[in-house]
């Protein structure tokens, strides 16, 4: 695909990372057949055939798996006011979600009146988080208070103590997946032929986790040293125990709750069986502030790809609003002494749902060169398409 080609495309691959889910209310009333309880009737839709414009577009399979299910519906003007909730915990439920395709789903209302004089609504979506990886019992929730303030117990379940740090995540967990969550706020409802039908209910759901790529390469010059990794920590006090799940106007992208680790978070633990690959220029690898975002994670995902770059990661931690830091330490030689250098974010902090690339690269003497580093939003960023929603 050439690149005016996949600029084309860019809308579509806009929504590829995950669901997205178009919700749509409905009574179930028609002519002059009665109907006993008022439905709210739930469309999922996930596009069935991704389009591919960068590398990360298309999550891993473990990344997109969705294993529960959870949403809310509230009336605007009252927390209180559950509109209606749903669950899916089945392999059956959501393999039509899990497969790319579409899926409908009919629930009663828990407020019968709303039927009648229906009014603006919130709308809260969780994938993979019940009460295993959350602090609040969600199957219990009755307002929407409830639900602003729910932490996700990221620190917990992202990462385990091992000795005297904390080591992070460097695989989803199994059966469980990756968080995830979306939140609608004041969507009108609107009577359409006796449908009820929330209006611009494009509702997205996003990681609540993001996740670290490293990636390292040593110059192919005979008589050179062979680089090996040791490990790669975290610096202390850079990763914070709890989040929120849902953000506000006033918490657009991190929103901590609780207080930060106290002790350095292990990222990677080193494998000093094989050497780090080699190349011809290491250093042709590096990012130039000429390059894309994107640009940049094709070159190394093809570094990776070929042979010439070896991967570390990823890993996956909690948001942060720190520039976050660490240290890579390593060996020149299976048999020489462990060295260190220092890493961190050239910019901003370390925000849910992104990707964040370290390059580092050994071209002799006994420095270690470390690459401005370049964070990259699990998703694209260009114009989201205006989709056709169906009157159900």
């Amino acid at each position: 695909m050439n690149r005016q080609e996949r600029y084309r495309w860019r809308w579509a691959g806009a929504l590829l990372l995950l669901p997205v889910l178009l919700l749509i209310l409905g009574v179930g009333c028609s002519g002059d057949e009665e109907v006993d309880e008022p439905r709210l009737n739930i469309y999922v839709y996930a596009p069935e055939r991704p389009v591919v414009t960068r590398g990360e577009i298309i999550p891993s399979e473990e990344e997109a798996q969705i294993y529960n299910l959870q949403i809310w519906v509230f009336r605007s003007s009252d927390p209180s006011k559950m509109v209606a909730s749903l669950t899916l915990s089945t392999e059956e439920e959501l393999r039509s979600l899990n497969d790319n395709k579409s899926a409908s789903y009919s629930i009663a209302l828990a407020d019968r009146s709303f039927a009648e004089k229906p009014e603006p609504v919130d709308i809260y979506v969780l994938a993979n988080v019940l009460d295993n990886n959350g602090t609040n019992y969600f199957d219990t929730v009755n307002n929407s208070e409830d639900l602003e303030t729910a932490v996700f117990n990221g620190g917990h379940f992202f990462s385990y103590l091992k000795g005297s740090a904390y080591q992070a995540a460097t695989t989803v967990p199994a059966d469980k997946g990756v968080p995830m969550s979306g939140v609608a706020r004041g969507k009108s409802v609107i009577d359409r032929n006796n449908v009820l039908h929330i209006s611009d209910a494009n509702l997205k759901l996003a990681r609540t986790v993001s996740k670290i790529r490293f990636a390292f390469s040593s110059l192919n010059e005979p008589g050179l040293s062979q680089l090996f990794i040791e490990k790669i920590t975290l610096n202390n006090k850079m990763m914070y125990q709890k989040e929120r799940f849902f953000l506000d106007g006033d918490h657009p992208s991190y929103w901590v709750e609780g207080a930060p680790f106290d002790q350095e978070v292990l990222l990677i633990q080193g494998d000093r069986v094989n050497p780090v690959m080699q190349n011809s220029d290491p250093a042709s690898y590096a990012y130039s502030s000429a390059m894309s975002d994107e640009e940049y994670e094709d070159l190394i995902n093809r570094g990776v790809k070929e042979g010439l770059l070896t991967e570390k990661g990823p890993v996956y931690l909690p948001e942060s609003d720190k520039r976050l830091s660490g240290t890579i330490y390593f060996r020149l030689g299976s048999g020489g002494p462990q060295m260190s250098v220092p890493f961190s974010m050239a910019s901003g902090n370390f925000r849910r749902n992104q990707t964040w690339l370290v390059y580092a690269y050994y071209i002799g003497s006994s420095k270690l060169e470390v690459n401005t580093v370049s964070v990259v939003d699990w998703e694209d960023v260009g114009d989201q398409p205006n989709y056709e929603i169906p009157n159900w």
